[in-house]
Order: C-alpha cells, then structure tokens, then sequence
C-alpha cells in the first residue's frame, strides 16, 4: 500500500497548482497518441495498453471540462473531485474497436492489433503454458536404442548446473529391481502377447512415475521420465496422472528419432556394452537380443503427433529439431542445449590470459613472459592437432600469432 501511494503522489504531483488543461495535453503527449497514455517523467510502468483519455472539448472561453473542474468549477469539491487515475492494464476486448480512428489499421496501431491477438486462440495458449510452473516434467519418448538414456543424463547435468533440483527417473532400473535383468532384459519379455510381462511393466512404469511426482512434491523443480512412452494412450496417462497430482506441473516430451544406420549402429552398440540387461552376453548376441527387442517395440510404436502437447523431436541426434508449443524460460532453455548434443568426444582446454603489465586496466601490449607464454601455447595446440588429425591435417596447416 505504502508504494502504491508513492506511485499515486508521483502521477498527481506534475498536477497541483494547475489551471488549465495544458498538463493534460501534456500528458497525453505531444504526438496526441491515442494508443496509449504518457505518464510524468520518471514514472514508470510496463508496456500495455491504457484506454485513451477523451479528447478535450474547448468551451466558448477557450478551456475544457477538465480544465474548469481541476481549477475548481462545476463542482463543489474542488480541485481534484473529478480526476482519475487510469493505472496501465491490458485490454482484453475480445476484439470489440476501442479507437474511432478509422485508419489505424493502416497505421499499425498497436491496440488495434492487440484486441486480435488476445482474442484468438494461440495467443491463449501460449499464455497458459507460459504462465510460471511449479515444476517441469520432462517425458522421453523412443525406441530402444535410441540415446533416451543418454540425453537423460546429458539433461539432467544441465538441468543441475543451472542450479535446478533435478533428477532423473529410468523406467528400466524399476523394471531390473522388479524382475532379475538375465530374465526381464531379453528380448521375450517385451513381447506384447506375453500377458504376465506386459503387468510387470506396468507395475514398475506407475511406481516410477509415482516416485517422479513424489521428487516434485518434495521441492523437486525438473524431474526426467526415462522411459520409452512408445504409444499416445500411454502418454496421455502420463500427462493425466501429472496433472491429477498438481495442475501447476507442466509436461514436456522428448522424443528421439533415428533411421541413420551410422547413429543407430553407434546407439545399439553403446547400449548392449554398458546396459545391465546384457550383462554376461557376448557382443554378437546381445546385439541380436536387442535388434529383436526393437522389432517387438515397432509392432505398436506410435510417434507423437498430437499438436496439444508440448514437445521437442530429435532426428539422429539433433541433426534435425522439431519444436511445438515450448514456451517458458526453463523450457526453452533447453532447445540450444538439445540442438548441441553429441555422441563423440572432444577435447576442451580452458586457458588463463597471458600477462600484461599490472598498471595497465585497458587492452595492453604482452609482458616477455606473456608473450612466451603465447608461444607456447601455439606450440600446444600445433602439437595436439597433429596428435587428433594425424595424416589428415586441415591445410593450410596451423599457425600461431601473438
């Protein structure tokens, strides 16, 4: 209350001892806009859209109602009984004209325009995804041997580094705690006329999504479902069990794609040496136990495409990104993070400036040691492109410059 009524003083003080309409029209601006109000020097406020005052209608004196009841006239109260403060607000007018004006369409009006934006139905929708959420489910969504795994844990350091609690929940650590790997790892107990199999998964899917919204309901901010989500039924139960637990948590979906024979070569390999469902396998028929696994998984794979839904697609590894309906700033911090994801390694080297002089606060010539030390450095890097390169050095070859 205090501040608002400093803000209340700041818009009337300009006013106080006026006697003519002439701070009005100040107020309104020398432009005589009629799209918005402009407030005192030093008062500030967000941009919106505040209903234009009416124009002023000179009597035969030369001065307007607002003039003779500021100074006092045509009412018993004094100087102040008729004035109004308009405080900025958003006009939500369904599309009903607020302007007489009849070119400013054509002008570019901004209210014009905004009475058109609010009214349909994607300015509403992004309005509420973009409204602030409690917490962030993230739902990864593919075949197997796909990276899910791997982008979940690449997301969740991410997630952490941002200062976000954070953690991830993989549906086939449930499913191994469940049923022993060398049983509930093979290929057969994925097929779907296997009845008694099928109610295990089930089982260890609804427990690990209610461990998942139990994170969240702890003071959890991004919880990541590790799962493959193959059908629009199952994803559907998803988001309805999210939003029957705590309609402030919003649900996105990761769904990675891949059908370049190089990255799924690269994906399926990666998985059978380090999963423990083939454990104990040879190389050889691991990799065949799992190719027979996707083949089961193909039979009622179902890709999201229902537009409702808040999702990002991955196409072999990011080489291609499908967008819809991400909005927030969490949310979208994750694009550029998804877009740069990789499966090789790299080397990366952080790197102190080299010395200058210590009386010198702007940009300054190298110290000798500074500009050994740039020597150097050239060296290093000449030495370990050639080391990662070898024969297939890019020409021309590496130079250094201090």
């Amino acid at each position: 209350p205090r501040r608002a009524m400093a803000c209340c003083s700041g818009l009337l003080a300009p006013w106080r001892g006026v006697g003519s309409g002439s701070k009005v029209a100040a107020l309104r601006g020398q432009s005589r806009s009629r799209d918005a109000v402009h407030l005192p020097t030093g008062f500030s406020t967000p941009a919106s859209v505040v209903p234009p005052l009416p124009e002023p209608v000179p009597d035969d004196e030369g001065r307007t109602e607002s003039s003779r009841k500021m100074v006092g006239e045509d009412t018993p109260s004094g100087a102040y009984a008729s004035a109004q403060i308009v405080l900025p607000m958003v006009a939500r007018t369904n599309g009903a004209k607020t302007e007489d004006d009849p070119d400013s369409y054509y002008k570019g009006s901004y209210s014009a325009a905004l009475n058109g934006a609010l009214s349909c139905k994607g300015f509403t929708t992004r309005n509420e995804l973009s409204e602030q959420t409690q917490s962030l489910v993230i739902v990864l969504v593919g075949l197997p041997g796909r990276g899910k795994s791997f982008i979940s844990r690449k997301l969740e350091g991410f997630l952490k580094w941002q200062s976000k609690r954070t953690k991830t929940f993989n549906a086939g650590k449930y499913r191994r705690d469940a049923e022993a790997a060398t049983q509930s790892g093979r290929a057969d107990f994925f097929d779907p006329n296997n009845e008694a199999a099928n109610q295990v998964r089930k089982e260890v899917a609804k427990n690990c999504l209610r461990d998942l919204l139990d994170f969240l309901d702890a003071g959890g901010e991004v919880a990541i479902f590790d799962a493959t989500n193959s059908t629009s039924e199952r994803r559907n139960l998803v988001v309805d069990e999210v939003r029957r637990r705590n309609p402030s948590y919003h649900t996105i979906f990761v769904e990675v794609v891949c059908d370049d024979p190089e990255v799924l070569e690269t994906n399926l390999r990666n998985k059978v040496l380090h999963s423990p469902d083939f454990s104990g396998l040879s190389l050889e028929n691991a990799m065949r136990d799992l190719q027979d696994r996707v083949k089961l998984y193909e039979q009622y794979y179902e890709t999201i495409e229902d537009d409702s839904l808040s999702y990002i697609k991955l196409y072999n590894m990011s080489s291609k990104v499908l967008v819809n309906k991400i909005y927030g700033s969490v949310a979208k911090s994750l694009m550029p993070y998804l877009m740069g994801i990789h499966i090789g390694t790299r080397p990366i080297w952080l790197v102190r400036t080299a010395r200058v002089p210590a009386d010198k606060s702007q940009d300054a010539e190298l110290t000798e040691e500074g500009l050994l030390f740039a020597d150097r450095l050239a060296a290093f890097a000449r030495r370990r492109v050639n080391e990662f390169h070898g024969s297939t050095l890019p020409h021309p070859p590496l130079k250094g410059f201090s």
